[in-house]
């Protein structure tokens, strides 16, 4: 099976200027200064706990899992940990003889991660005891994804990956061929019923079925164009789920809204991101590789409002509570924007680590049913923070 290139990875991310994948300096255009504004939200630290070295420096997003009022969380030094919600209490920790590169996966009792060398483990959710590993074709850099049949697993080289979730047995093995040059992702498949979802670096969103891996349909969502390599990216990053519609959004491409059925495009706009959107009840939002923040309309994608008040603050990706979209940035800062008019609301830092996975929010029983947003640094630290309208 052929493998995509660390070295061309590496080199990729050179050209482009960014994060490299061992740290944080960047050639990019300078961070826009924290601007003043009058605040319209109160944001109160509820706990924080430093839950090991997050990223260690590696240029790649881990995501924590909100279940049951338990938060997991996995680090790059092996260490998976679960902690309750409305207090931060450390519930269970166990150490990992391997390099957490994706993760983390919840369901049917199990807690999952990758790692780098493509190694699938599944712990038990309320012990953290190892159940059972496996391998996959090539590192994991996204979350694995838990249905009620099995553990899918996305690696770096294009393939998806069906483990069956009491024993890890691998049921079947989807390949995709992908492009030489790539940005150094993969995002986790979306799961709907009976149907996977998955984007890929040649711009095609592909649907899968979950029982046997075969193709249900292929949509080309956004075309090579430009003269040299960067300009010819187009990886889709992860899709969005509505009732019927799925939505997705490709760097150097376009914002695209699908039928979940069949593929069809039923409209298409132009934003370049690499990061999944936030979905709301007539409303989607994005972060552009820019670090713009937009609105857009789900039913015809057209043009809300947007806000470039945190360009070039490598913003994470967007997440919905209350009234406001929230956003991390790589000061450790969180943002939040009026999702009806795009204002700033809100601000608040959490650390030091940039804020890369899109916030958690649910909301807290002990705590009057009040929502609280989870936030997870690179640098491990974990947040829990809690939101209200701020007094006239």
């Amino acid at each position: 099976m052929r493998r995509v290139s660390i070295l061309a990875a590496l080199a990729l991310l050179t050209l482009l200027g960014g994060c490299g994948l061992f740290g944080e300096k960047s050639n990019l255009a300078p961070p826009s200064a924290l601007t003043h504004f009058q605040p319209t939200l109160s944001i109160t630290q509820v706990w924080s706990r430093d839950t090991g070295n997050g990223t260690g420096g590696y240029a790649f997003t881990l995501h924590p899992a909100l279940a049951q009022g338990v938060v997991y969380v996995a680090n790059e030094d092996g260490t998976v940990a679960a902690y309750r919600a409305t207090d931060g209490e450390r519930l269970w920790r166990k150490h990992l003889k391997a390099r957490i590169t994706g993760g983390v996966g919840f369901g049917q009792g199990l807690v999952v991660v990758g790692t780098r060398r493509g190694l699938v483990m599944a712990l038990r959710f309320d012990t953290g005891a190892i159940v059972w590993q496996a391998q996959a074709p090539s590192e994991i850099l996204a979350a694995p994804v838990v249905g009620p049949h099995g553990v899918y697993v996305a690696s770096l080289d294009g393939h998806v990956t069906a483990f069956g979730l009491g024993h890890g047995e691998i049921l079947w093995v989807a390949s995709h061929v992908e492009p030489a040059l790539k940005l150094f992702l993969t995002d986790r498949p979306i799961l709907n019923q009976d149907v996977l979802y998955e984007g890929y670096a040649n711009g095609e969103v592909v649907a899968l079925r979950s029982q046997d891996g075969e193709r249900v349909w292929t949509t080309v969502v956004a075309r090579p164009r430009g003269g040299d390599a960067v300009e010819r990216l187009v990886d889709v990053g992860q899709a969005v789920l509505g009732q019927s519609l799925i939505y997705v959004a490709g760097y150097h491409g376009n914002a695209v809204a699908l039928s979940a059925d069949s593929g069809h495009i039923l409209w298409s706009d132009p934003l370049s991101s690499d990061h999944a959107m936030a979905l709301g009840a007539q409303s989607l939002y994005a972060v552009t590789s820019q670090s713009g923040v937009v609105a857009l309309a789900s039913a015809t994608g057209g043009s809300l409002w947007s806000q470039n008040a945190l360009l070039n603050r490598r913003l994470g990706a967007p997440a919905l509570a209350g009234p406001a979209v929230v956003v991390g940035d790589f000061a450790g800062y969180t943002h939040w924007l009026s999702r009806r008019t795009g204002a700033l609301m809100a601000r608040k830092r959490v650390g030091e680590g940039a804020i890369r996975a899109a916030p958690l929010v649910a909301s807290v029983t002990s705590d009057h049913g009040l929502p609280y947003v989870f936030v997870l640094s690179t640098t491990g630290r974990l947040t829990a923070l809690r939101f209200e309208p701020k007094s006239p």
